[in-house]
């Protein structure tokens, strides 16, 4: 296994005219590579009280949250994973969060993505390498929207985390 800083965090929330990238402000985290077939990551994010209800209520209805993890540094590029709460524990004035996680897209999916829809757009030569360099640096709202669409097609959304056996 490797642990990780986990840098920044963020929650992908779909509504009726797209997926909203919902940040969630850390106190501290830990992010933990299973290093195993599945792709399976622990993360740990330590977050004020305030923002615990879209996790409560996710871990209530045993549901499943897309997220973008980016560990260590800003210039990483953001992981996206399909997580569920594993448990919230309480703090004296903070919340852990445990998320139980199944990497879906990684950075070279991203880059494909992006790729395809400049290539659809019919950009070629100079034109074609331009946009590609900006639209990697922004990852703007369309390149989350379009992989958030994808991830729910492929039916990433229902995979099955097994649950940790108790000691």
């Amino acid at each position: 296994m490797k642990t990780y800083r986990l840098f920044s965090l963020r929650l992908l929330q779909p509504h009726e005219k797209g997926v909203t990238q919902v940040e969630v402000p850390l106190q501290d985290g830990l992010i933990i590579d299973m290093e195993d077939s599945a792709k399976k990551w622990l993360i740990d994010a330590v977050i004020t009280p305030d923002l615990t209800a879209i996790f409560e209520k996710c871990q209530e209805e045993n549901g499943k949250l897309i997220i973008e993890a980016v560990i260590t540094s800003e210039k990483n590029y953001p992981a996206t994973m399909v997580t569920k709460v594993r448990k919230i524990t309480h703090l004296s004035d903070k919340v852990s969060i445990l998320l139980d996680g199944l990497m879906v897209v990684r950075k070279d999916d991203i880059i494909d993505v992006i790729l395809e829809s400049i290539v659809e757009e019919g950009l070629t030569g100079e034109d074609l390498l331009e946009e590609f360099k900006n639209r990697k640096a922004s990852r703007g709202d369309n390149i989350v929207e379009n992989i958030y669409k994808q991830i729910e097609a492929d039916g990433s959304l229902e995979f099955n985390i097994s649950e940790p056996t108790e000691k």
